[in-house]
């Protein structure tokens, strides 16, 4: 197969943008009326989440971030690693000064650090890529 053949049929095989190449029918189609029996849904996964569910509105698509950290990471971030209860937020902290009192405390850098300089532009194998990318033309 010639490269032009090639290019012609991956171009092809490629969706329009914003083109969906998956479509459920049947059971699994978005208006089936039997679909929540069926498709497992978020509060499916374990009892805790009853009260999130009461306060997100049907159909929103907000999820809380416990419950993305849960469902990404299989860790329930509002459990107390020593006690085992629920943890609440209780401050956010974003005052510069609060910020810096708080990282002192734990014993953490209050200041910012330093950026690393530049790293060396690449180096080509070629000499006649190295003279173009150098920007001596007259050399190439």
């Amino acid at each position: 197969m010639d490269p032009l053949s090639l290019l012609l049929r991956l171009c092809a095989a490629v969706p329009a943008p914003r083109f969906h190449t998956v479509r459920y029918a049947g059971v699994l189609a978005a208006g089936s009326k039997v679909r929540p029996h069926v498709v497992r849904t978020r509060g499916d996964d374990d009892g805790d989440d009853a009260d999130d569910d009461e306060r997100v509105k049907k159909g929103s698509r907000y999820w809380p971030w416990a419950a993305l950290m849960a469902r990404t990471f299989k860790v329930d971030v509002e459990k107390c690693p020593r006690c085992e209860g629920r943890m609440k937020l209780v401050a956010l902290v974003q005052e510069k000064k609060s910020v810096e009192r708080f990282l002192r405390r734990l014993g953490e850098p209050t200041d910012v650090p330093e950026r690393a300089s530049a790293r060396a532009p690449p180096y080509y194998r070629s000499a006649v890529i190295r003279r173009l990318t150098s920007g001596d033309i007259a050399a190439a």
